[in-house]
């Protein structure tokens, strides 16, 4: 075997070295001194929807903190023994895109060790329970959204916070066990959902105790080339890890009609489905050109969701269907308020509203439509909920769409 073949069968290796690569081109963009201003000021910013890090703290500072998280991720992954799965994939898409907005190593941290403690206290491996911890973390704005409240003292915020994110890494197990069974599996973005959840809980719990806040609206602008470029190279590399891995090669239609029982197309197609990844950039690297759309954290962020859910649940075929419909919702709301069809919130919600690409494979195209429409209408209100707590909050969106259409499919098959 080549050391390119094992490289490639190694996805720790695959993306491990693309996140190094994230932080050497942070430092194209800024200067060494530029960069730790960044990262500082993100670290101390409040995480709450909607904090574009690109705007706190510089594209280079952004790009940097992007390849950080990335590597908390694989390194955590490494040391809990934890065998790659399409799911691990799609995790690594979520971390690194939400590390944009939100996410970085100092507020993941506490609820990661969460993690390890539910793990200790249940008698089990930590490898069968370090994927829900790594998404819990976007929970990451609980950990540090005390400390910017006026009348708490900052070590006491800090404190409270590190609890916090330990109990929030203890609870997301069992509860996104327990979620799932409310969507049947048809939302991807599953801990999404239970976070939103538990957000909601924990913003009701801050409110009755005097703690409130305003939702953020910090986005970035004026990036479309250098953001476009790198999707453009991500997806590209992607489509040749995938080309050079061993094994037969997947035609075009077997691309976008990628499938397997479970969602997971690692498992099935190995270094494959990195083909499938790819695309699923191009593709999102095209209908950003298509509608125009302007570039920032939080779409990038989205994008980087779907490269990595495309060896998890997410193909071309059914993402399309869900897409056009979360479109469609944009097109009837901006005709009735005026809002432009590609503001940047109904691109994110679009993007983010494949997480229910397989209830589209499962039900068909006027379902999927369905689902992106109401998808797209959940995800723009529900954030006030949660207070902004649960940066997943198209996976609660997702969760909540999925729940109130199951019931109706199932009506409208049976009268069928």
């Amino acid at each position: 075997m080549t050391s390119t073949s094992k490289f490639l069968k190694n996805s720790y290796l695959v993306h491990g070295f693309l996140f190094v690569i994230f932080i050497v081109q942070g430092f194209f963009y800024d200067t060494p001194r530029g960069i730790a201003m960044g990262l500082w000021a993100i670290i101390i910013s409040p995480d709450i929807l909607v904090t574009d890090y690109i705007a706190i703290g510089g594209l280079g500072a952004a790009f940097v903190n992007v390849g950080l998280a990335g590597l908390v991720s694989v390194i955590a992954l490494a040391l809990a023994k934890h065998e790659p799965i399409g799911l691990t994939l799609g995790t690594f898409g979520l971390v690194i895109g939400f590390a944009f907005f939100g996410k970085n190593p100092v507020n993941m941290m506490p609820i990661i060790m969460g993690g390890f403690l539910y793990s200790k206290y249940a008698g089990i491996p930590f490898k069968s329970c370090i994927l829900p911890a790594i998404l819990g973390t976007c929970l990451a704005p609980a950990v540090t959204q005390l400390v910017f409240i006026d009348h708490i003292p900052i070590a006491l915020g800090v404190a409270l916070g590190v609890l916090i994110g330990l109990a929030i890494g203890f609870m997301i197990n069992p509860v996104a066990a327990a979620v799932r069974k409310a969507h049947g599996g048809y939302n991807l973005y599953n801990v999404g959902f239970a976070a939103g959840l538990i957000g909601l809980c924990l913003f009701a719990l801050f409110r009755n105790f005097g703690i409130d806040y305003a939702l953020l609206n910090i986005w970035s602008s004026g990036y479309n080339f250098e953001l476009s470029l790198f999707l453009f190279i991500l997806s590209t590399y992607f489509i040749i890890c995938g080309i050079l891995s061993a094994g037969d090669r997947l035609s075009f239609v077997e691309i976008i009609t990628i499938d397997a029982e479970d969602h997971d197309y690692y498992r099935k197609y190995a270094g494959k489905s990195y083909i499938a990844m790819g695309v699923m950039g191009l593709a999102c690297f095209t209908f950003m050109l298509v509608v125009r759309g302007e570039y920032s954290g939080p779409v990038i962020g989205a994008i980087l969701s779907v490269v990595g859910f495309g060896a998890f649940g997410k193909r071309l075929s059914s993402a399309a269907v869900i897409v056009a419909g979360a479109m469609l919702a944009a097109i009837v709301i901006s005709v009735v308020t005026g809002i432009p069809v590609n503001d940047r919130g109904f691109l994110v919600a679009a993007i983010f509203s494949t997480c229910l690409s397989p209830l589209a494979r499962t039900f068909g195209f006027k379902w999927g439509i369905a689902a992106g429409f109401l998808h797209l209408s959940l995800a723009t209100q529900v954030g006030f909920f949660h207070g902004g707590l649960n940066l997943y909050n198209n996976g609660f969106a997702g969760g909540l769409a999925a729940m109130m259409l199951l019931p109706m499919i199932e009506f409208f098959r049976k009268k069928g």
